[in-house]
């Protein structure tokens, strides 16, 4: 299923789930760049039809952004990205990275609203791609730029240090799973695989 449908159907659900408290109840805009580090497990035997290949097992450096609309009463809804890099296991049939992009609608539930220190919780349904700059066993080809999607889905917590009214210092983790069963051309092509990540980033509230 394409990424934007994905997008789409979270757009409209958190929509319908908040529309109302969001009238009821003000709010405010945060805006969080962040930088952090991936982990991702389950790297190996993944099928390009039924030809396996392998994904290098490191941690890897990874930026995302969030928005979020966070009502009075602590919850927030909003949106969030963040992509990395990973290596392909280089043998005489295989070679080359993959580039995995995540997009999520996120609700999140934020404590200590008026405190200098504010933990929180959330979860993110949506989708992640992976854009293939590879050879893997004469399947795929570097020569093309090739990529796949799938569902996804994360769960993270972390806190917020209040600097002034206007910035904070954040630091999250981040649990996640992915289930891509795509094609790329017409070769089938399954990804299972899940991770953890760690971020910090500068909370900007408008």
């Amino acid at each position: 299923m394409n990424i934007l449908v994905y997008f789409s159907k979270l757009t409209i659900l958190l929509f319908v789930i908040f529309s109302h408290s969001a009238i009821a109840t003000a709010g405010e805009h945060i805006l969080i760049p962040k930088l952090g580090f991936v982990d991702r497990d389950e790297n190996t035997n993944h099928l390009v039809d039924t030809n396996r290949f392998d994904i290098e097992d490191d941690i890897v450096v990874s930026t995302g952004f969030t928005y979020l609309y966070q009502l009075d009463n602590g919850f927030a809804f909003g949106a969030e990205v963040f992509g990395y890099k990973n290596d392909i296991v280089t043998t005489t049939d295989n070679h080359g990275d993959i580039i995995t992009t995540h997009l999520y609608g996120v609700i999140e539930k934020i404590f200590n609203t008026k405190g200098e220190f504010k933990p929180f919780i959330g979860f993110g349904l949506g989708a992640a791609t992976m854009i293939f700059n590879a050879t893997i066993n004469g399947e795929i080809d570097d020569d093309y730029v090739d990529f796949a999607t799938g569902f996804s889905y994360e769960i993270f917590t972390g806190a917020e240090v209040k600097i002034n009214d206007k910035i904070g210092l954040m630091v999250e983790y981040k649990y996640f799973d992915l289930d891509i069963n795509d094609d790329i051309g017409n070769k089938d092509i399954n990804i299972e695989t899940d991770g953890h990540a760690i971020f910090a980033g500068i909370a900007i509230h408008l």
